[in-house]
Parts: C-alpha cells; structure tokens; sequence
C-alpha cells in the first residue's frame, strides 16, 4: 500500500483507539498521494470495547477481542512507532515519546482514550486497579483470579454502565469461586444515571440474579489494601477495582492545546482543535464545543471516518467536513452470561437474542479491522529526475543540524573524528593490538528508523563480538530517500540517534562516514574493534567434540517477511525485535571465558549456512539436534504455512551438506542473530547457565561436533520438528 509519492504531508496519529484504527483502514483503501502515516502507540494491540465485558466474562478470547495495530499499520503503509507519547509541543510541531525521539509532524490526531479518575480518591493510585489502560487490568485481573478463594471480596468503585457491567462479568468469570462478593460502590442516587428508568430496573433485576450488591449514594472517600472508607461507612475488600469518570492523560496540560475544564481536548464539529489549525482529536479524549458528549466507544466508532476523511482533505487543502452525532445511540449491556439488555432512549428490552445481536455487530465490526484483503503492490509512481554522483549528496546544512543535535560521543584513539571533522578518520591502535574491521549495509526491515537503526548498529557490531575483539569506532553510509529538506532532516536526525545510541552503549565512537540520496533508505557501517591476534577467536577452530551453543532463537526472517505482508501477529514482532535489540557484547565474553574454540555470528545465510563454514574451515562435522534449536514465538508457525524470507530458497542450497530430514529453521537468514560456539563439553552446561542468566534466555546447546566423514556435514539427531519456542527455554 506504499508510494513512490515524494512525502509532502506527516500524519501522526497518537494512541490506537477506535476512530484511528477507521484512519488507518481509510488510508490503506484510498491512499492520498504525498501522505505518510506514522502511528504511536503504547500498545501494539487494541482491545474494542464493545468485546471487553464479554472477555472479561470469558466469552472471547483475547485476539477476538483485540485488533493488531502492527498488522493494521502495515496494511495502511503507515509506520509503526511502539512507544507512549508523554507530550507535545505544538510550536515544533512534534510529539514527545517516552523512549525515543520526538516524532514531527504536519497534521496531528489524538485518539488515546481516557482512565478512571483518581483524582480525589486517597489511595486510589496504591491500592486500586483501574479498567484502564486494559492491558493492566488484564494483568491484575489474572493476579485477582490466583488469589481468589472462598468468602473473596471484589469491590468494584463506579455505578455507570462500565462499572455494573465489568461487576457482572466478574461475577461470571469467578462464579466457581465459593462465597464470592462482588459489590459496585456509586456516589450517585441510583446505578446508570444517564440512562432511562427502564433500563434501570432491568439492571437491577441482572445484579440481583447474579448476587451483586449495588451501594448508591455511597461516596469513597478513600482506598486503603484491604477497605474503603466511605460516606456510608467502611467496607472491606480483598480487591478494588476503579471504574470512575473518565479523566485524560495529565501531559495534555503542558501541550497548549485548548483544553475543557476536565482536561480533555477541545475541538470543533470537524474534530479539528480549537486552537491549533492542523491538529484534530477524537473519542474520550475529544470534547466537542457546544455539544457535550457521553465517554462511551459507540461516538469513537462514529467519528473514525470523519477524521479519516479531513485528515485528507487537510492534506488536500480542502475544507473540512463537520461530525455530527446521532441524537440517540442504541447501547447494549451484558449481564456476565450470554444475555443483554438494549438501552434506546426511553426504551429496554433484553433477552438472550439480544446477546446475539450484540455478538453480531460486535464480530462484524471487528472483522473489518482483523481480515484484512491481501496486499497489492502499488504501480510505481514518476519521481522527479534527481542528479546522480556527488550531486546526490545530502545538502550540508540539513547533514551539519542533524548531527549538532546528536553530538556523537569521542573515544579515546581518534585522533580526527566527528568532534573536529576533516576528509577522513584518523585512528591508533593500542600496542600490541590488531585492527578487526567489518562492515554490513541494509534496506529497512522496520517503518520506525530510530529502531531501525538501532538495530541495524547491533547487528554490525556482531561480527565483532564474534571475533573476541572490542569494538572502537564506527563509519556510517546511509542512503536517504528523495523527499523536502524538512522530511530528509527528520529522518537523518532519528537515523543517527538511533546509531549513536546503539553504539553509545557498546563504548564506540561515531568517526565519520557518508549521506547521500537515492531511490530508498539504505544504512551501512562499517565497524572498527581492535584484540589481541593470538586472542581471536576464528571460525576454524572448531574441535570434534565441543558442544555447539546458540545464544539467541531464530526466526527473523520468517517474521518479518510475515512482517511486511501483514500477517504477522503483533507479540511475534514484539518478541523479535526485543533480541534484535539485545547486544552480542555479554555473550561473547561469557563464551570466551567458557574456553571457547571457535564462534561466529548467525545473520543471513542462516544457521546452516554459518555453521558450515565453520566445520569447513576446521575439517570437522556436527550433529544437531532440532527439537534443541530456539526459536522465537511464531517463527515454526509462519514456516510451516510457508512464509519465507526472500533470501531464505538461495540458503536452502545448503541442505546438500545436511543429512537426516528438512528443518525449515536452519535456512532462516537472521538479522542481528546470536552467537554460534564451540565451547569443550565440560563446561558447555555451565556457559549455557551463565548466558541465561545474563540475560540470553534462549541460550541453548544444539549439537556437537563431531570427525567429518563422507557425505553430510551436518547430521540431525531426529526427526521431531525443529525448534522449542523462546519462553520454554527461558523456564528451563
């Protein structure tokens, strides 16, 4: 769904709530030429709310009832950013991001959604869970479930529809629970103020039937572990649950943005700030001037397509067109088992059909947004005629702010570098120490380039690590795509935090290196470490009868090619680019001090391919066992659906120096892989416990090397399926 359109428009779309999952959707049907999507969000998955109380009672799953943002976003061509914003800065014209560089925009959306208020709650912070964000709900909901035992206590702190419903839920879910109370606390005169007597009473009549309490006029004053204080007295729980009125992020007061008297964003009907041109808001966190609106997930639903569509018209420069809620919108309220009531204005009616409904329109929604059409590719667009030789430079005043805002640090040895820069680097060796130089180059495997780069930085230094040297210095080439000056300097500045960063951490210094444009991104280093020569380790130094240890799981390819076809399931790309960002530097030190006689990274002819020129160079052979390989979550699964790296059919040319059955796995060409080892049997054991515990979980002895004969370099042992997924070697 991308374009070859030069980038003239940024679109940031901040949080992953209803109205924004309908912009993405949008703009992956009818793109808008010149328009890039940048997502941030703190979750890579989204929960619907309409499903929440149904999961919550155990009705759906959890991927029924969420939508994959990574999947979504790589549907729509937008690039992903997997990181909380903590502000914006609206003279910039940027977001502020918890780890990781400010993210410039040229229009902005809000969707974040909003939380229970605590404010005015002593103690509601330490001792209360609130329903949001979900994601840590769920995880004190399953802390709630391993404490329960008879006579437990669940309060739960809210009386609106959210807070009864959730109640209920709760009751169903835990209902094998012995002497279970569940009690819903409300500072109002009766349950669901806002809506009609009728719908009232049938609520009523639910929390009745299932056994749960509801105390009206009751005002929590304060939440302590085990009770509540109370304008009614003190109340005794083993749980609390908050579910107030909703209350928005707290950074939105430092924003400048146009506020309401409850902190929530003020827009027009056309969902564009009122103070601020170019900057929209929509679901909980909007408020519309002069036409105040109930926190419910119905309205975001309602209001995604509006903002799609002046999102681009902004684009376009057209005028912007107004939202305009419905007088009345039907709700639907589950009594914990599968049986609802409808709330229309004055009229209730319920009934286990009306469950149904619900779980109709609540699937049919959901699958606009979870069965996604198979992606096209675009027909390449003319680009303008760009110059080619030094004339395909980046300018240099765009080169010289980019690194004045990331200062890369010195180290000792560089006698020119980026602190003083001339025509080129100038280094010394320490005496009696040996250069060990390596580079690699890239094309983006990842829309966000500040992770990008840092784990394109991580893989370079590899090789390194993987030679016993320490690493020094570093030489950067990137290739930045045509596009304005403003969108090249963006992009350059997040490419060289992200390599600074990466190299700051591993103790090396940024020298120089090069910029020019070209056709697409592309990022290259070339990597500098120095050792002692006698103590290198090589790739020929294998002996028959070392145990060959792998410090990280496998499956990169298969992810990301899955990745870049969405089809890959957010915790999957999650857990891959987790060890992609995972330095080599501690494994190699744990491997050398374990006697290590030979080692090699594992990057892109695969596990196979590396491991042959290993027993190659040492005339040896080896025996591996698969059902030992570790592979990341998703991996085997992607592989046997025949999801396949495109460089992985070339390193299939290897099975003819492999014997004993077809493990999809080896030929996986990895980027930023683990260390591959041959450490003496005798202490293999213990070099595979102090990996773990240092932090590379996956760490795993996969076979031994044995005397080469005839035929197969690698033997497998059996038959099983190869690989053991990443968390059942980290409980080993």
């Amino acid at each position: 769904m991308k374009s070859d359109h030069p980038i003239t428009h940024d679109i940031v779309l901040v949080g992953g709530g209803h109205s924004h999952v309908a912009v993405l959707k949008r703009f992956a049907m009818r793109p808008v030429p010149g328009a890039r999507l940048t997502l941030v969000t703190r979750d890579a998955v989204t929960p619907y709310s309409g499903m929440l109380p149904g999961m919550i009672a155990g009705h759906y799953t959890h991927d029924e009832a969420h939508i994959d943002l990574r999947k979504l976003a790589t549907f729509a061509g937008a690039r992903l950013y997997h990181t909380a914003a903590d502000g914006i800065d609206p003279l910039r014209r940027e977001v502020r991001c918890v780890d990781r560089p400010a993210v410039p925009y040229d229009l902005l959306s809000i969707d974040i959604g909003s939380a229970p208020r605590q404010a005015g709650i002593e103690g509601a912070r330490e001792h209360a869970l609130p329903v949001k964000p979900v994601d840590g709900f769920l995880e004190g909901l399953a802390a709630i479930e391993a404490r329960a035992k008879p006579g437990f206590r669940i309060v739960v702190i809210g009386g609106g529809a959210g807070g009864v419903e959730l109640a209920l839920s709760l009751r169903h879910r835990l209902r094998a629970v012995p002497d279970l109370s569940v009690t819903v606390v409300s500072d109002s005169a009766e349950p669901l103020p806002n809506h009609a007597p009728a719908v009232r009473r049938l609520v009523a009549r639910f929390a009745r039937d299932a056994g749960v309490a509801i105390k009206t006029g009751t005002r929590v004053e304060r939440v302590a572990a085990d009770h509540l204080e109370t304008s009614a007295g003190r109340i005794e729980h083993d749980s609390a649950i908050l579910v107030t009125d909703a209350a928005p992020a707290a950074w939105l007061a430092d924003t400048g943005l146009a506020l309401d008297e409850k902190g929530f964003v003020r827009v027009a009907m056309t969902l564009e700030s009122t103070s601020h041109p170019g900057v929209f808001a929509a679901g909980d966190i909007a408020a519309i001037d002069g036409r105040p609106l109930p926190k419910a997930g119905v309205y975001a639903v309602r209001e995604g397509p509006v903002l799609a569509d002046n999102l681009a018209r902004a684009v376009r420069g057209q005028p912007l067109r107004p939202y305009r809620p419905q007088k009345r919108v039907l709700a639907l309220i589950s009594n914990g088992e599968k049986h609802a009531l409808a709330s229309y204005g004055p009229l209730a009616f319920d009934g286990a059909w009306v469950w149904r409904w619900k779980d109709w329109i609540d699937r049919r929604w959901m699958k606009k947004y979870q069965e996604l059409p198979e992606m096209e590719k675009d027909e390449p667009d003319a680009a303008p005629m760009r110059c080619g030789g030094c004339g395909a430079k980046v300018p240099s005043a765009v080169l010289q702010r980019a690194l004045a805002s990331v200062r890369p640090a010195a180290a000792e040895g560089v006698l020119v570098g980026l602190d003083a820069p001339d025509d080129a680097a100038v280094l010394t060796a320490p005496p009696g120490q040996a250069l060990v130089q390596s580079v690699d180059h890239f094309r983006p495997f990842v829309d966000d380039p500040y992770l990008f780069a840092r784990i394109a930085t991580n893989h370079c230094l590899g090789d390194l690590y993987a030679m016993g040297a320490s690493p020094h210095s570093a030489q950067l080439s990137l290739t930045l795509p045509y596009g304005p000056e403003d969108k090249t300097e963006a992009l350059l500045t997040d490419l060289l935090r992200g390599t600074c960063a990466t190299l700051e951490q591993a103790g090396v210094a940024l020298v120089g290196g090069h910029t020019g444009e070209g056709p697409e991104l592309s990022l290259g280093l070339t990597v500098n470490g120095f050792a002692a020569p006698e103590t290198l380790l090589r790739k020929g130094g294998l002996r028959v009868g070392d145990r060959l240890i792998l410090t990280k799981a496998m499956g990169t390819g298969a992810i990301f090619a899955a990745d870049m076809a969405a089809k890959a399931r957010a915790e999957w790309v999650e857990a891959a680019l987790a060890a992609m960002q995972r330095s080599n530097a501690e494994a190699a030190t744990i491997l050398r001090a374990h006697g290590a006689s030979a080692c090699t990274d594992v990057t892109g002819f695969g596990l196979a391919g590396h491991l042959i020129e290993m027993l190659r160079a040492a005339g040896v052979a080896a025996t591996i066992d698969p059902a030992a390989l570790p592979v990341l979550p998703g991996a085997d699964e992607l592989l046997r659906q025949g999801i396949r790296s495109t460089l992985h059919p070339s390193n299939e040319a290897f099975a003819i120096a492999v014997d004993g059955g077809a493990a999809a796995i080896l030929y996986d060409p990895q980027t930023a892989g683990g260390l591959l080892a041959g450490v003496p049997a005798a202490r293999a054991e213990a070099c595979v416990t102090a990996l773990r515990q240092a932090g590379d979980t996956a760490a795993a002895q996969i076979g031994e090397v044995v005397a080469a004969e005839s035929g197969a370099l690698i033997r497998l042992t059996c038959a099983a399926p190869a690989g053991r997924a990443i968390q059942e070697a980290a409980d080993d």
